[in-house]
């Protein structure tokens, strides 16, 4: 299974005070890191392109952990929190990809 040529989906965010010309959209991206699946949810991806967290699951379809932004304006101060609960900061969303790919899939 090829998941490099999977298409987007597309989710529309529901705010009962925003009008329905301002809703941002909202996509899921995946993709294939060493041999692990890496999906990222990802807002307004026409325009600023911001991730709002990502998971990573292991070859054996197993969920390794997931990532996120702390400052989610700034997409800074990543953390990574593991299957087991285990938090670690890391300095960058490759970072925090690297790590739940590898070292932290292997924990």
């Amino acid at each position: 299974m090829n998941h490099d040529d999977a298409p987007e989906r597309v989710v529309y965010v529901v705010d009962p005070t925003m009008g329905r010309d301002v809703q941002p959209e909202v996509v899921t991206r995946t993709n294939t890191e060493n041999e692990c699946t890496v999906t990222g949810v990802v807002i307004d991806p026409a325009d600023r392109q911001q991730l709002l967290y990502g998971t990573v699951t292991g070859p054996d379809g197993r969920f390794v952990g997931s990532y996120f932004p702390a400052d989610i304006v700034w997409q800074s101060e990543w953390r990574v929190v593991t299957a087991d609960g285990a938090e670690y900061p890391a300095p960058s969303e490759g970072h925090a990809v690297l790590a739940l790919t590898t070292t932290l899939r292997r924990a």
